[in-house]
């Protein structure tokens, strides 16, 4: 068992061997820690969450926070036809659980009197026909600017036992929540590269000198081509990245590591 992970719920670092966990729950994370791939890496913490009695899990991260929340990388054991439902209906930016851990770091445990508004009940009320009756989320908030959340859930009501059970499970839950923040890089990663506006080596360019300053008729000229041209390609740019200055264009690309803003 590799022991690589560590464990930062209060802002320190130190590795499992070195912490005061049981031995037994560190034998619990050794599949998360030595996942060889991402199902491996899912199935691990799923099957924690069903061993400490949830029936379902959500991970949900943005890797980067100029991200927009539709791009947030999702794994879930939800049913699909909630997901599809949830992501049609663009219930992300109503549901209180996503507002909460954009803002909070506490845990937030689901009552009916969370979904205060007229569209949140009503999402609480499909939500309840597809299992996901009660649980519990814990926002996200990574050493890299990952911001997200881990929902655990029940098919059951948001009862006094319920209550009983986050409390006990709660401790875990947060460790978990730390070791899946650092052992997702690689799968953020990927997921952000498929994300990534595809520019042009002419695009790079013109996006490059726009960060280091330059005007149009400048970077026509450092080009060899008319401003017409220049224009043209900031357009296509503009849209790529869905903004509406070649400046935040830039600002955008210098984050993502597309372009050496200089």
């Amino acid at each position: 068992m590799r022991i690589a992970a560590t464990i930062n719920s209060n802002g320190m670092f130190a590795s499992l061997r070195e912490s005061k966990l049981s031995l037994h729950f560190i034998e619990q994370m050794a599949p998360l820690l030595d996942a060889a791939d991402e199902a491996e890496w899912f199935g691990a913490i799923t099957g924690l969450a069903e061993t400490w009695g949830f029936d379902r899990i959500l991970v949900a991260m943005l890797p980067r926070p100029t991200m927009r929340l539709e791009d947030a990388y999702i794994r879930s054991t939800y049913a699909p036809a909630w997901r599809q439902t949830y992501d049609k209906d663009g219930m992300v930016h109503i549901d209180p659980t996503v507002e909460h851990s954009m803002s909070r770091t506490a845990p937030l445990i689901w009552s009916p009197d969370i979904f205060s508004t007229d569209p949140q009940q009503s999402m609480y009320e499909e939500a309840r026909s597809y299992g996901l009756r009660a649980g519990v989320t814990v926002p996200i908030h990574g050493p890299h600017q990952q911001a997200g959340m881990m929902c655990f859930v029940n098919d059951s009501a948001p009862t006094d036992a319920f209550l009983r059970h986050v409390n006990a499970t709660l401790p875990n839950l947060v460790l978990l929540r730390d070791l899946v923040v650092d052992t997702s890089q690689r799968h953020l990663d990927t997921h952000a590269q498929t994300l990534l506006p595809k520019l042009t080596p002419r695009e790079r360019e013109c996006l490059k000198w726009t960060a280091r300053g330059k005007s149009t008729w400048e970077i026509s000229q450092i080009l060899n081509c008319s401003e017409a041209v220049v224009n043209f390609h900031m357009k296509n740019i503009r849209t790529k990245f869905g903004v509406n200055s070649r400046r935040a264009a830039a600002v955008i690309a210098a984050q993502l590591g597309l372009i050496d803003p200089g």
